[in-house]
């Protein structure tokens, strides 16, 4: 292999790592209730949510709670498309009676994210809906 194709790789791996995370987003977030992620607890609270990519390329979301510092990480198993120049933030929360759990996240970017959830069942199961603030678009 000459050294033009190995420095023409590195600069084609260098792109797409770039490329990967043209896309991560942090945003921030009131949640009134606690709720649960990732198989963890979590209570009501300021949270800071932020994108990344891991080594393989996997996107990961780490939720952290603003005042405990604690933080939880989860990735999402499903992506759907918002309609085109959609730029709001949000988390969503699937809900039944006082247990909730985080359900989706829409980080800004025009994509929505669908995150694993424990089976919600009984009368009254809702979406709630909390907005978030885009704090950066990386």
């Amino acid at each position: 292999m000459t050294n033009f194709t190995k420095n023409l790789l590195i600069a084609a791996a260098a792109l797409l790592a770039t490329a990967g995370m043209a896309g991560a987003q942090t945003i921030k977030a009131e949640v009134p209730f606690g709720f649960r992620v990732a198989g963890k607890a979590m209570p009501a609270g300021a949270y800071t949510v932020s994108a990344s990519r891991l080594g393989g390329g996997s996107l990961v979301f780490r939720l952290s709670n603003d005042d405990s510092k604690h933080s939880v990480m989860t990735a999402p198993y499903a992506r759907s498309s918002q309609k085109a120049g959609a730029t709001d933030a949000w988390l969503a929360f699937q809900c039944s009676g006082e247990q909730c759990a985080l359900a989706q996240i829409t980080p800004g970017s025009g994509e929505t994210y669908q995150v694993p959830q424990p089976k919600m069942s009984g009368e009254g199961t809702r979406l709630a809906v909390i907005h978030a603030v885009l704090l950066s678009a990386e």
